[in-house]
């Protein structure tokens, strides 16, 4: 009875067991060990156990035999066997001299797999601690490992970080809340990412992009914390410059926006990675995939042409590309993308494209941003140039021109003059008021403003202003400008930006309608409910209808390169909502026409 248990036992375990003589030949061996190897169990019994054994572990296998044959236990002895189908594989072995049967009882496990796997992460370590920096602490934060790179960016040894918290890299520049949110993250078994100013021994700073992983027991229990880092101080200082305007923390974590997508050219049909379809907003249905006709319309009708050729060389002739487009989503949302594509050939054919997507929206913002700020910088450079070029000019114009009208006036006091002659000095008198009037108006819109206080001024006397700097330009161009003004119209605001606006307008319209037959700017006020309106209208025929979302946009233009910068209207447009007051283009108009709201001050 107990002989038939231990035989049950034999053919049912999920170890591999052999029983050998001492000579080395197979007497049994259960059904395990013929499906780790590959062989049925005629192919083993009665065979020689080195005809399958590497040949590199014959001598040491045959020394563990002697061993076994002298009574020793053999515990954890590996060797490599010969499977089936060629290979070999690495087995464990326990076995034992039966001193009854005079027989070799053996057990052994396959840990080929997990040789595999501890190669390859020992690998992947390897290639961690050559490129990135790592730690490891315990559940309360104290640092129970560090590799070379750790000390070597923090200028501490490794003696003087065991035992320690990371508070001994802190820089001061993160707030409790930031550490609060981050522990909680790690405590609740996730994964945290995110950047990290750190403080050197040194006392310099330095930023790493951190990943923080809990590693935790078979049972799921947290038993410690892995951080790895990569060192992106170089990166944070080239960009320092653009740094006000975006966090960095927010412009880090957004390069994570990467989709792939892959495009098989015989059927048409795109395979899209999940990223991709969160980029464009497109739904994702099980089953289904887009198709080319329907990824091309995810694109703005200005940028679609741009890419459909770019696919089509790149199907054709096997030509990359690298583009920034914007993308039109599912959704009607536009977004600024960089996306690439390369062609994949087959036996000289090219049968798909691939590539990659990127969400660059909030990149492009900021290079908006940085663009128009850079522009505004120049602009104002140029207005404090001219105030003080304006101001020398004034000197010098002003004691000649006084001494001009000063004679004047004397000739005009004498009697003996002729009528004629009065009216030739009365031109000259004009003259030198108009002179001493443009001089006036050219020193105050271009000198730096020290006083940002608004005030309460008149509406109509802010747009005279701008009308007399832009008269010289008016008349040279032979445009007729008509001012329809109205009385006690009070706006509270500064004068200088409220007289740039107009003449940002007026220099528009000129430009618009230079080469027209007809001639004419119209500006024109009234008053609707608790609002100033101003209508600021040109000869010119309007504006195209896909232009004019665009015309408010920085950098936007449709003129020339060397005539204008694409920054009138939307400086214009910033003026008045720092003043609470709006420009809208009328489209009923049959003429190009602005309609400017202003607060009316009481």
């Amino acid at each position: 009875m107990q002989s038939f248990d231990y035989q049950r036992f034999f053919e049912i375990s999920l170890d591999m067991l052999c029983i050998a003589s001492t000579d080395g030949y197979f007497l049994k061996v259960n059904a395990s060990f013929c499906e780790a190897l590959g062989y049925l169990n005629e192919e083993l019994i009665g065979h020689r156990v080195f005809e399958f054994i590497h040949a590199d572990d014959i001598e040491k296998t045959q020394n563990e035999l002697t061993n076994l044959a002298c009574g020793t236990k053999v515990l954890n002895f590996e060797n490599r066997y010969k499977h089936k189908s060629g290979h070999y594989l690495t087995l464990v072995w326990r076995a034992q001299l039966d001193t009854n049967s005079n027989a070799i009882l053996a057990s052994a496990q396959n840990i080929t797999e997990e040789l595999i796997l501890n190669n390859r992460l020992s690998q992947i370590e390897k290639a961690l601690n050559h490129s990135t920096i790592m730690a490891e602490t315990d559940c309360k934060g104290r640092i129970i490992n560090v590799n070379d790179k750790f000390c070597k960016i923090s200028g501490y040894t490794k003696e003087e970080l065991l035992g320690k918290t990371h508070a001994i890299v802190n820089s001061g520049h993160h707030d409790r809340a930031f550490f609060t949110q981050m522990w909680k993250t790690i405590k609740s078994n996730k994964v945290w990412s995110g950047l990290i100013k750190n403080k050197k021994k040194s006392g310099e700073y330095y930023f790493v992009q951190t990943i923080i992983t809990p590693i935790t027991d078979h049972q799921g229990c947290i038993k410690s914390y892995l951080a790895i880092r990569q060192d992106i101080t170089q990166s944070i200082e080239f960009e320092s410059e653009i740094s006000r305007i975006l966090k960095i923390l927010n412009a880090t974590s957004s390069i994570a926006k990467i989709g792939g997508w892959e495009l098989d050219v015989r059927t048409g049909e795109l395979t899209w990675t999940d990223e991709t379809f969160k980029i464009l907003e497109f739904s994702k249905k099980a089953g289904q995939k887009p198709i080319l006709p329907e990824g091309l319309e995810l694109f703005t009708s200005e940028y679609k042409p741009v890419i459909e050729r770019a696919v089509a060389r790149a199907i054709e002739f096997g030509e990359p590309y690298d583009l920034e487009v914007k993308a039109l989503t599912a959704k009607g949302n536009e977004r600024w993308v960089h996306t690439t594509g390369h062609a994949n050939v087959h036996e000289g054919k090219v049968v798909s494209l691939s590539g990659t997507i990127q969400d660059i929206d909030e990149k492009k913002k900021i290079e908006y941003k940085y663009k128009l700020e850079k522009q505004n910088s120049i602009q104002q450079s140029k207005l404090a140039s001219l105030g003080e070029l304006a101001a020398s000019m004034a000197h010098e114009i002003n004691n000649p021109l006084g001494i001009i009208s000063g004679n004047t006036e004397l000739l005009l006091l004498t009697e003996e003059l002729s009528q004629k002659g009065r009216n030739k000095l009365d031109v000259i008198f004009e003259s030198c008021e108009r002179i001493t009037h443009m001089v006036k108006n050219l020193k105050r819109f271009s000198r730096k403003e020290n006083d940002t206080t608004k005030k309460h001024c008149d509406l109509a006397q802010i747009i005279n202003n701008s009308v007399a700097m832009a008269m010289p330009r008016l008349k040279r161009e032979q445009v007729v400008l008509r001012f329809y003004k109205l009385e006690e119209c009070i706006i509270e605001c500064l004068e200088f930006e409220i007289e740039q606006v107009f003449l940002n307008l007026i220099n528009n319209a000129i430009d618009a309608i230079s080469r027209l037959e007809q001639r004419f700017i119209e500006i024109s006020m009234y008053v609707q409910d608790e609002f100033i309106l101003c209508r600021v209208l040109d000869a010119g025929c309007g504006i195209n209808k896909s232009e004019r979302d665009k015309i408010f946009e920085p950098f936007y233009t449709s003129k020339p390169v060397d005539v204008g910068t694409g920054l009138g209207l939307s400086i214009v447009k910033n003026i008045l909502s720092e003043h609470n007051a709006k420009i809208e283009y009328d489209a009923s108009c049959t003429n190009t026409c602005f309609v400017l709201k202003f607060p009316k001050c009481p």
